[in-house]
Order: C-alpha cells, then structure tokens, then sequence
C-alpha cells in the first residue's frame, strides 16, 4: 500500500510540474506572439511614417521657395534675362562654357524658352553601348541579347550633329570614358558639347534652387515629367507626368511600343519642356521626340530632380561635401576625342 501510495504521489507531482510546464511555455508562447505582433504593427507604422515623411520631404521642397532666400548670385536680373543675348551666345558658342557659366548659359535656354535639347552620356550608357552586361541601383538591368535597345541608344547620340542639340559628357578624370562614348557617334564640333555633371556636383546646389524657382514662377503648364518612382502624386507643378516603369530598359520592346507614342502625343504641341529622368533610355526618348518636333525642350535632368520628385536622392554625390566642390575642366572635340585646354 505504502509502495502505490509513493507512485500516486509521484505521478501526482509529475502531472503537476507537466502542468506547470505547459503553463510557463503557454506563456511563453503567448508573450512571444505579443512582442511580435508588436513589431508588426511597429514596423507598419514606420513604413506609413517613411512614406508620409518622404512625401512631406517632397512637399516642403515644392513649396520651399516661399521661404528661400533667393540667391543673387543665381537671380541676378529679375526682369531679367536679355534673351537676345543669350541667342546670341547660342549662334557664336564654339565649345562649352566654364562650368559653372555652361549651368547659367543652359538655365537661361531655358527661361526664354529657346527650343533645344540635352542630352547626357556617361559611364552606364557606355557600358550598353560597349555591349557589357550591366546593372543599377535603380534596379533595372540591361543584357547585351537586347541589341534594340543598344542600337536605338548608339543611334540616339548622333543627336549632337542636328540643329541645337547638347550632347553631354563625363569631366577629365573619366576621360577614357568620354572617348569611348565618342567613338559611337558623329560629334565632330564642339559647339553642342557639355558637361554631363552640368547639373550635379558643384552646379547642384545651384540648381536646386533654380528649378524650386522655375516651376513656381514659371508657367507650369508647360512642363512634362517623364520619370520613375515619383512620391509626389500631387504634381500641380507639371501639365501632363508619364510614369517609367522600373524595368523598362529590361522589356524595352514591350513598353516602348505603348509609352513612346503617349508621349509623342504630347511632343507635337510646341514650346513645352520635357523633364526626363528615366536611365538610359531618356536619351532615346529625347532622339525621338526632337525628329517628331524640334520646337520643344527636351533636358535628360537624371537623377538631379529626384529630391522634387522623391523627396530625397538615391547618389551619393548629391549627398556629399566633396562633390559639391567637383567642377569640370573646358574642353574640345577634335577627331573624335577630347582635348582639355
């Protein structure tokens, strides 16, 4: 009897502590649930927060000029610019201005609203052009199979031996570059050369602040967006905004077909300005659409809108000290190459 007892009380005390097991893991259990959950709901938050501020980000630079002390450096006549000079600078330039003169020389094109087109080449255009496999970190991809694309982009630089159309591309230290990209055209003058940092580097803080003032003070209804990834849905800025699909390089023959004519669509109405910012495609874009109507502007502006479009900028060099004090050296084209002075 003592001995059944002694096992009563055993397997007594071992359903207790199994009890008390499965009590302590229940909990457990439980807790681990709640605290993820938690993290769940935290991390929603902070991807609404993300967003909501990026958006806000876009929407304070819009709005920015309000409160923008404008720069007389940049601003200097405000009734202001004598756009028969700055057609007369157009009709005697020979080659590209100093740097930082090219910026002011471009924005004022701009501003009387003298049709022309930009163009710029650099590092990932010659790598397609070359054939070599690439890859961005704005996550398209390009593979040497997709030759229409490579031939449509080496046919797109010859841009530069028609009427006024800028071709620009890298500064010195990248010089091996900028003669590889020649060899694929026909640019044999200097006079529509440029820089293809025009707008970044030391001109980007420049030009931040001249674009805050363009589309505030200027017309806004004769601004077309053509770019990808844009936070700012509410673009009162722009007349009409044609989104870039991420991988449009990538099936290029697929969305060229339906993009393409939407936007020429819109390029056959004159004296409107195109900003674009779609990879390497915005200067295939801009080839066909200066053959469909030369009366516009057509500007490759890359990745130097994305802080009114995004609300912040995915370069580095937009973001870093040093690059803000980067210009470029002058140069000229002779026998496809160039020469710094």
């Amino acid at each position: 009897m003592l001995f059944r007892s002694s096992n009563i009380c055993v397997q007594s005390n071992s359903i207790k502590n199994n009890q008390k097991g499965n009590a302590i893991k229940e909990k457990i259990d439980f807790i681990i649930i709640y605290i993820f959950k938690i993290l769940i709901i935290l991390l929603c938050f902070t991807f609404i927060f993300f967003n909501f501020n990026k958006a806000a980000i876009v929407k304070k630079n819009i709005n920015k000029l309000g409160k923008l002390k404008i720069n007389n450096e940049i601003f200097k006549n405000n009734n202001r610019i004598n756009c028969i000079s700055v057609k007369n600078r157009l009709k005697q330039r020979t080659k590209p201005f100093e740097y930082e003169d090219e910026f002011f020389f471009i924005t004022n094109l701009i501003e009387c609203n003298i049709p022309f087109s930009l163009s710029r080449f650099a590092d990932g255009e010659n790598s397609i052009m070359k054939g070599e496999e690439l890859s961005s970190i704005d996550k398209w991809h390009w593979n040497p199979k997709n030759k229409i694309f490579r031939d449509s982009l080496i046919e797109s630089i010859n841009i530069c031996s028609k009427g006024d159309n800028f071709v620009g591309i890298p500064c010195k230290n990248w010089i091996h570059i900028s003669n590889s990209i020649l060899s694929f055209s026909n640019c044999s003058s200097s006079k529509y050369m440029t820089y293809s940092t025009v707008f970044t580097n030391y001109n980007y803080k420049k030009f931040q602040k001249w674009v805050l003032y363009y589309i505030n003070l200027f017309n806004r209804r004769r601004i077309i967006l053509v770019a990808n990834s844009v936070i700012n849905k509410n673009l009162d800025w722009v007349y009409k905004f044609f989104p870039i699909p991420t991988h449009l390089i990538e099936n290029w023959d697929k969305y060229s077909l339906s993009l393409i004519p939407q936007i020429t669509d819109v390029a056959k109405l004159d004296y409107l300005i195109f900003f674009i910012s779609a990879g390497p495609a915005s200067n295939i874009i801009i080839s066909h659409l200066n053959k469909i109507n030369n009366k516009n502007i057509y500007i490759d502006f890359g990745s130097s809108i994305e802080f009114i479009t995004k609300g912040y900028s995915t370069r580095s060099y937009n973001r870093n000290y040093r690059s803000s004090l980067k210009k470029c050296e002058s140069f000229i084209i002779k026998n496809k190459s160039v020469i710094y002075e």
